[in-house]
């Protein structure tokens, strides 16, 4: 048992970049997990994607009509967020989880939820 935990200890502090400071920063990794979700989304025209996110929109019980205006912002925190412009409610940000569960918040109280701030055109 006692070689054991020294086993693991070792490991533990070869794994740290050799207790070297300064190399601790630049240990970071980035993943992005694959999704098919994301990936259908990606490869649908303006209609369809305006029709799905209008869609994810409507389900979780906000308004609206129709979107004029949709597009992929960036990868936030292991999600996909998209960002789209409803005719009569405003924009809104989607964050699509790799297993297709979408939250909805509106572009308006991003920085209040320190959210990535809406970056679509609203002309």
């Amino acid at each position: 048992m006692r070689k054991l935990l020294i086993g693991c200890a070792t490991m533990l502090v070869a794994s740290c970049g050799g207790g070297d400071e300064t190399k601790a920063e630049g240990n970071t990794i980035r993943m992005t997990a694959a999704s098919p979700y994301v990936d259908q989304l990606k490869a649908l025209d303006e209609i369809n994607r305006g029709l799905a996110l209008r869609r994810a929109i409507k389900d979780s019980g906000q308004q609206c009509k129709r979107v004029d205006r949709s597009a992929y912002q960036q990868d936030y925190k292991n999600m996909s967020m998209w960002v789209a412009r409803c005719s009569d409610s405003g924009a809104w940000s989607l964050f699509i989880a790799p297993n297709g569960d979408v939250q909805v918040r509106s572009c308006d109280d991003a920085a209040q939820l320190d959210l990535p701030e809406c970056r679509i055109a609203m002309s």
